[in-house]
């Protein structure tokens, strides 16, 4: 892998991970287009870029963050009781919508096989339209972390259990799920961007532990591709961040609906000629 095409990926994989056109669908698609071998032969890189992103996250919403930091010992300190406090309300949603991606572990492989198939991923982009245009239509209400029930926060967490297949935004989904429960859409990118934190870092530990214990699995990427990588995802996602903010708050996610249908589209066609 060159630095150029490390830095373009970095580039997809910041631009994309925020705003709800499918990070992972793009790099397959990028990586069909430019790469050498399919998403699997990358996977380590993919994860690592996933980890510039959630760099990008950690600086955005820091306030946020580490006032779940302080709760967090105040709610153990108190017995695990909520007591009023936002913040540990907060903390429980979050809990809560890690259950559903316990029901991954056990078809992880299967998973990886589907990162490969650029039809998969065009089909994705499509339903990912269907999605974003369906939520426009959501009734607008103001739920946030004082009010939100814990339903809300499995229903939310269900969406993102889902959005592992390529193709499938997970801001775009998250986002939107939800908006569909009701979320403020002040709230709703609040909780799905700091709700990925803890995925997106267990995908990082497991990924780095395969490697440690076989370290072929690196192939021939080296060190300056995984650095450069990384730095341009954590610049291009800060800037998608503000956009993301932006987009939703106006509510319009038509020109996304527009893009995911086009490209999603052409990757279907291009993929049913190829196996013509």
């Amino acid at each position: 892998m060159s630095i150029w095409f490390a830095a373009l990926q970095g580039l997809v994989q910041g631009l994309t991970e925020f705003l709800p056109v499918s990070s992972s669908g793009h790099l397959v698609l990028v990586q069909a287009l430019f790469g050498s071998g399919v998403e699997t032969n990358y996977m380590l890189f993919n994860v690592l870029l996933h980890f510039g992103t959630l760099l990008s996250v950690v600086v955005a919403f820091w306030k946020d963050i580490k006032e779940l930091f302080v709760e967090f010992f105040g709610w153990v300190r108190d017995g695990f009781r909520i007591n009023g406090h936002p913040y540990r309300r907060f903390i429980v949603m979050l809990l809560i919508t890690l259950i559903p991606m316990f029901a991954i572990l056990p078809i992880e492989s299967r998973l990886e096989a589907a990162f490969s198939s650029p039809l998969l991923v065009g089909l994705m982009l499509l339903l990912t339209a269907v999605l974003l245009f369906l939520s426009e239509k959501a009734p607008k209400k103001r739920k946030t972390e004082e009010t939100a029930s814990w339903l809300d926060a499995l229903i939310v967490g269900i969406g993102q259990m889902f959005a592992v297949i390529p193709g499938l935004s997970r801001s775009g989904t998250t986002i939107c799920t939800g908006l569909f429960c009701g979320f403020s859409r002040e709230f709703a990118v609040r909780f799905a961007f700091i709700m990925s934190l803890p995925v997106v870092l267990g995908a990082n530990i497991l990924e780095l532990a395969d490697v440690i214990r076989d370290p072929s699995l690196m192939g021939e990427t080296s060190i300056a591709c995984y650095v450069v990588g990384i730095l341009v995802a954590m610049a291009s996602g800060l800037a998608a961040i503000r956009m993301v903010k932006f987009i939703t708050n106006r509510g319009n996610f038509r020109p996304f609906v527009v893009y995911c249908t086009l490209v999603g589209t052409v990757a279907v066609v291009a993929s049913l000629i190829t196996m013509v």
